[in-house]
């Protein structure tokens, strides 16, 4: 018998994306934590922008091709480590940051590769819905015009 903690999957990723309207100038900063709401990371209730302060933190890193630690970047934005690796987590998982050899830095070598390299998980995850989804559809004898 399989135990029902055997049975629960853990996601892999959990892409969030909110129809937010883009700013309607272009302002490096107002972009920057316009792309950051989009994703979920930024709240209204978090009135220091805290995910959005480490993420121009990496996102200014990777302008030299280098990664923070937590710790590096904790000290440099004045919060604690706890802090920190939460927000860096939700970041991983929503799929626009990675940790590497002890280092968080940006996905991909941009922020535009980063953003089309979630684009294209998204995609496979939507051929596989799709796929699953006309091989029901097959089963119960739906049909779609």
């Amino acid at each position: 018998m399989i135990s029902s903690a055997a049975l629960r999957e853990e996601a892999l990723a959990e892409y969030r994306i909110l129809a937010i309207r883009a700013p309607p100038t272009i302002d490096y900063n107002s972009d920057l934590e316009w792309i950051c709401r989009s994703f979920g990371f930024l709240r209204p209730r978090d009135k220091k922008k805290t995910a959005y302060r480490i993420f121009k933190a990496l996102i200014e890193a990777a302008r030299f091709n280098k990664g923070l630690s937590s710790d590096e970047l904790a000290e440099k934005l004045g919060l604690t480590r706890g802090t920190m690796v939460h927000h860096l987590n939700k970041m991983i998982k929503g799929g626009l940051v990675i940790y590497h050899e002890g280092q968080y830095k940006l996905r991909g070598r941009s922020l535009k590769s980063t953003v089309a390299e979630i684009q294209r998980d998204i995609n496979r995850i939507f051929e596989d819905l799709y796929k699953v989804a006309e091989n029901i559809d097959e089963t119960l004898g739906l049909f779609f015009r």
